[in-house]
């Protein structure tokens, strides 16, 4: 799991930043947020507009795509109001009692990257420009055309079979292979691509299992048709859809023409389900949008109590969230732009509230950082 990061020169975050993923003294939620009383399950990141939450998760979501190949580069991730020309991302990952420190830097004057990982203090992967090192106990591989725009972490992970003589390594590919990222404000999730492609490979009862376990008042069908209270809704024979059925008033209805809400909710599902029933990382930026208050919790509570070797790291603007009751101190990071510093991060956990407390009335009390701040600043 993901126990910390670093960013320096990475989009709005300019200086040094540490983001901290390691559980802290509190007791709060210690039963269901926490893993072996030192990892946590994820973290919320709030503040205002523009101040850097999104980039948070990007810096996650860059190593993802990165290693999946999905099109991350690094000219698109530097901070481009930084004079000094390297951009360096750290990762901390724990498997088992195994520590992976990572690190990669991109030089954009030479548009040379270079990468060091070690466990445990050992070296076991170097690159510098298009030139990488592998080394599994005795054996050392040497691959002297990386290419420029490609992690050889990931190359080597390929070329190796996904490093099947390092568990370690490869706890951690595939742990970054089951892992997703969410964009609740533009990723097109009211269009149902994600319910539509996981019910057309793994059909709808695992769907249903979860919204049961939700006490949600839809079930999900996926064909050609679907009827219900004399209503009957036939897309073609050679088309497929999913449809939902209300509980208490069964009229099928194609997810195209949900509301807005069950679409972000049944789109979300697939992502959700297959990261709570295999490691891996779920990174949603914009949580809770199109959602009610309540089924944001809900969702946030349910894989606290079901994940068993994942994470879930969001941003949102639903201040319910900052609460003793849904994230633990130590998972809310609130995030600020104050200068041309860049961006900041502090831990809620570093005003050490007490569990008593209601954080959100706090924090909108302006007691905390990360409240964006309205009102004309007197002379």
């Amino acid at each position: 799991m993901l126990t910390k990061m670093y960013l320096t020169n990475f989009l709005s975050f300019k200086e040094r930043t540490e983001i901290d993923f390691t559980a802290s003294k509190y007791s709060i939620l210690s039963k269901t947020n926490v893993y072996a009383d030192e990892v946590l399950k994820g973290a919320l990141f709030i503040g205002p507009n523009a101040s850097g939450k999104t980039n948070a998760l990007k810096a996650i979501s860059f190593l993802i795509k990165m290693i999946k190949g999905e099109g991350a580069t690094f000219a698109n991730h530097r901070c481009f109001f930084a004079e000094n020309p390297i951009t360096t991302v750290e990762y901390e990952f724990i498997f088992g009692h195994k520590k992976i420190v990572y690190r990669i830097e991109y030089n954009i004057r030479n548009k040379s990257i270079s990468e060091n990982m070690k466990i445990d203090d050992i070296v076991v992967l170097t690159r510098q420009g298009n030139t990488g090192e592998l080394r599994i106990g005795q054996t050392v591989t040497t691959d002297e055309q990386v290419d420029s725009e490609t992690l050889f972490l990931r190359t080597a992970s390929f070329n190796t079979g996904r490093f099947p003589q390092e568990p370690t390594m490869r706890k951690l590919m595939d742990f970054l292979h089951n892992s997703y990222i969410v964009d609740g404000y533009n990723s097109g999730a009211p269009i149902g691509r994600a319910i539509m492609k996981y019910a057309e490979e793994f059909g709808v009862e695992k769907i249903n299992e979860y919204l049961e376990e939700f006490h949600y008042d839809f079930s999900a069908e996926y064909g050609s048709k679907s009827e219900g209270e004399g209503l009957t809704i036939i897309i073609g024979s050679d088309k497929k859809s999913v449809f939902l059925k209300r509980k208490s008033f069964p009229i099928p209805v194609i997810i195209q023409n949900e509301s807005q809400g069950n679409q972000v909710f049944a789109d979300l599902l697939p992502n959700l389900i297959n990261v709570i029933e295999s490691s891996g990382m779920l990174i949603i930026d914009e949580f809770g949008n199109s959602l009610h208050n309540k089924l944001a919790e809900k969702i946030i509570r349910f894989f606290m109590e079901k994940a068993s070797e994942s994470q879930i790291f969001i941003t949102s603007h639903h201040t319910n969230l900052v609460s003793n009751s849904v994230f633990r101190p130590d998972q809310l990071n609130l995030i600020s732009f104050p200068d041309k510093s860049g961006s900041k991060v502090i831990r809620l956990s570093h005003y050490r509230p007490r569990e008593a407390q209601n954080l959100e009335k706090m924090y909108l009390g302006g007691m905390f950082e990360g409240l964006p701040i309205y009102e004309k600043l007197q002379d």
